[in-house]
Formats: structure tokens, sequence, C-alpha cells
């Protein structure tokens, strides 16, 4: 699947482009690293490998990245998919979850995570799942851009004791 809008091509991701994801990854460590993401690219390669991931082009050029998969739901977090709403009465065999979007900083804002998340959104959907991400508490930068996309905050928020 490749999506253009305008001057920016999105494509499925090959192993060919994971040395150039790797650069763009590395490049937004610091500041322009959103909190929820604390851990590299070439660590989430690592231990989830290919699944539904995609870069976004402009002029031959890869400039973003968005990486997830699209699996089954777990019965172990169920509780999390039976939140009912009049729109939302059933469960879903199969969960998209975006884990990761990396854009170089001289393209953010340019609608370039739109087009990823979009092209993600467009893989879910021809396989029946809703797409999902998971933002870290005051995460405000990954809050604020899912909302813009039509993300809704559930009202859930999960605790943990070792």
């Amino acid at each position: 699947m490749a999506r253009n809008n305008g001057a920016v091509k999105v494509r499925r991701m090959v192993d060919a482009d994971l040395t150039r994801v790797n650069e763009i990854d590395k490049l937004l460590f610091g500041e322009n690293r959103v909190r929820t993401w604390p851990f590299s690219f070439e660590t989430y390669w690592d231990i989830y490998g290919p699944g539904v991931n995609f870069v976004a082009e402009i002029g031959g050029k890869i400039v973003g990245f968005i990486a997830g998969n699209i699996l089954a739901q777990e019965r172990s977090q169920s509780i999390l998919d039976l939140m009912h709403t009049i729109g939302r009465t059933s469960r879903y065999p199969k969960i998209g979850w975006i884990d990761m979007i990396g854009i170089l900083p001289e393209f953010q804002s340019k609608q370039i995570g739109r087009s990823l998340v979009e092209a993600f959104h467009q893989e879910c959907k021809s396989q029946g799942a809703p797409m999902r991400g998971t933002v870290a508490g005051g995460d405000t930068q990954l809050a604020s851009f899912l909302e813009k996309l039509g993300f809704r905050k559930w009202e859930t928020t999960i605790y943990e004791k070792e």
C-alpha cells in the first residue's frame, strides 16, 4: 500500500529502510522525543520485528516512520475492550496498536504524521481492527497529536505494583 499526499509518499517499510529509520530515531532522542517512547527504534525492531510499519518520503528521502502491530485481543486486557458505548457495543478480535512514530524535526507539523497514521488506520480497517495508541501520563505532545487526529482518550488508568 502506497499513499501519496502531495509531496509526501507513504509506503510500507522494508528491511532496506531500517538504517535510515534508526538514524531518524536517534536524532529524536532528547527534547524532540515524546515521553511515551523512551526506547530506540532499533530496540523495538529487535523485540517485535516487522509488523505494520510505514515510512514517509519526500523527494525519495525518508523523513518519518510509524511502527505498530495488529494483534489478537489479549484476554488479560479484555476489560479494556469491554468499556461499551452506544457506538461500540462489541469486542474486537484484533486491535491495531501504534507503537512508535518518528518524524525529522524539520518536517514536523507538516501533515506527515497525519499521513502515516492514516496509512496505519487503513491497514487496521482492512483487518477489521480499531486503532489504538498508548500515551504515558504527562506526555502532552503525543496526547495532543492523537487528539488532533480524532483519537478519544479513555477514562481508564492502569496501575501496577511489583
